[in-house]
Order: structure tokens, then sequence, then C-alpha cells
């Protein structure tokens, strides 16, 4: 997503988009991640695992289109571009078309997410505006 929002600011009229868009990714919020870190410890669930690491997957219940990212992406600036894309069903070697993660472990303990993939967008999309430094290339 940093990709697409630094490349639509520089050139608002082109997108390049890895792969052919129909991706589907899992995004989870940075709040919501560590909400689930924190109500991890603080159940004390770590502490009572039958061995010295307990693995938890996180993500929401639901994805997201590359395509529909973008749409979401665009909206907020107030931009159509042209979109051109790489083609296939993976973005870069090692790319997965698909990652939607099993959470049944953890929301077993009772976590949840707060967001849905279009507020964590949103979400993100506000605080990049906020914070531009992070787009600085280094």
């Amino acid at each position: 997503m940093l990709d697409f929002y630094r490349q639509l600011l520089e050139h608002p009229g082109v997108l390049n988009v890895l792969g052919d868009g129909t991706q589907r990714k899992s995004y989870l919020y940075v709040q919501d991640c560590l909400s689930a870190m924190l109500h991890v410890m603080g159940q004390g669930l770590a502490a009572k695992a039958r061995h010295r690491v307990e693995v938890y997957n996180l993500g929401t219940n639901e994805y997201v289109e590359v395509n529909q990212s973008i749409r979401l992406i665009c909206a907020h600036l107030g931009v159509q571009p042209q979109l051109m894309y790489s083609g296939g069903d993976r973005g870069w070697i090692g790319d997965n078309p698909f990652i939607f993660l099993d959470t049944t472990k953890i929301r077993s303990t009772g976590w949840n997410t707060t967001q849905t993939i279009e507020q964590s967008i949103g979400r993100t999309l506000k605080w990049l505006a906020e914070n531009k430094w992070v787009l600085q290339r280094r």
C-alpha cells in the first residue's frame, strides 16, 4: 500500500502494479496487531504454553484484492490513474496470490480485530498524509 500511495503522490496519472491486481491480501491494522500481542501477554497465555514458544496467526476475517486496495487509495487521493500491470498472479518472486491466515487460535482467546480492511486502509492513508517524513527515500 505504501508503494501505491508514494507512486500516486509522485505521478497521479499512472500506477504501476506488480502482478495482475487479483492477488488477495488480508491486511491487519498495526494497532490490532499490537493489541493481539498485548492481549496474549495480559492473559498469561504465553506462561501457560506447553512449549517455550506459542505461535498465533494474526489477521482479519476478510481479505481484499489488490485492485480493491487501489480503488480505495485512489478514491482517498481523488485520482484516476491509468493502471499498468506487470502481469501474472504474483506481484514478485516469492509473493503469494492469496494470503489469508487461520486465526482461530488467537480468536479463541477472546481477541478480535477492531478495524475492517477498508477502515485500516483509510486510517493508514490519513496517518501517512499527516506524517510525510515516512515517504522520504533514505
